[in-house]
């Protein structure tokens, strides 16, 4: 029989990619009810934190930094486009291409939502230092990368079937 550590068993307990996508899966919980008062999901403020940070993006650009599909992306930027947080122009190079920047109230409730998901946050890696909360920042950058760089070179696609 297996013994449990910190409330799970062992055999969940030992295994680090586990643990880190509850973790994921933990602090997006505790954010989309952060959100729910704003009237925005947790992938509308990805949206927006690309947007504050980057000025103008393609739909596309998005959908591969996020790993969704591009039909998910429009629905998204519709979604905020509605309600005045962004704008969706089309390029004048290349017409089936999108590009999307954030307007002042789409701004302004990024802020407000950024000031919620860092409380969340702070909360959930409470109890790591700020020494080991930078550590583990580091450490999970240095895992991804390999991931990242291959996204550069091979965006992710629907399976075919």
């Amino acid at each position: 029989m297996d013994s449990t550590r910190d409330g799970l068993p062992e055999g969940l307990a030992s295994l680090t990619g586990y643990q880190l996508s509850k973790c994921g899966w933990w602090m997006e919980q505790r954010l989309e009810e952060e959100l729910r008062p704003l009237g925005i999901r947790v992938r509308h403020f990805l949206v927006l934190a690309m947007l504050g940070s980057s000025g103008t993006l393609s739909q596309q650009e998005m959908a591969g930094y996020l790993l969704l599909d591009p039909t998910l992306m429009v629905g998204l930027v519709d979604a905020l486009e509605e309600r005045g947080l962004c704008e969706r122009t089309r390029d004048p190079r290349d017409r089936r291409r999108h590009s999307v920047r954030i307007t002042e109230d789409g701004a302004d409730l990024h802020r407000r939502a950024r000031a919620l998901a860092d409380r969340v946050g702070a909360d959930v890696f409470g109890p790591l230092s700020q020494d080991e909360l930078r550590v583990l920042t580091r450490a999970i950058g240095r895992v991804m990368e390999p991931f990242w760089a291959e996204q550069a070179v091979r965006p992710r696609r629907k399976p075919a079937r």
